[in-house]
């Protein structure tokens, strides 16, 4: 009885068939991608557009719209936080 089971289904257990087994972990790793896509990038724009807080303020201070004594007081403020 075994033996005609395994003769019947063998095809599909020995290298017949579709390989599904790739399959699964190449469509989460594109999910995957898609969604840090979407929640990632495209939501806060481009990586290099983006600056911290620390850096805006220090491009602000190199310009010379803000003082010395207003840049030590924001950057210790940011520091707290």
């Amino acid at each position: 009885m075994m033996l005609t089971t395994l003769a019947a289904t063998a095809p599909y257990w020995h290298g017949g068939g579709f390989p599904v087994f790739p399959v699964f972990p190449v469509f989460f790793l594109v999910v995957f991608l898609v969604v840090f896509l979407v929640f990632g990038v495209w939501r806060r724009g481009s990586w290099r557009a983006r600056s911290d807080a620390r850096s805006v303020l220090a491009d602000r201070f190199a310009r010379g719209e803000i003082g010395a004594e207003e840049y030590r007081s924001r950057l210790s403020e940011l520091s707290r936080k």
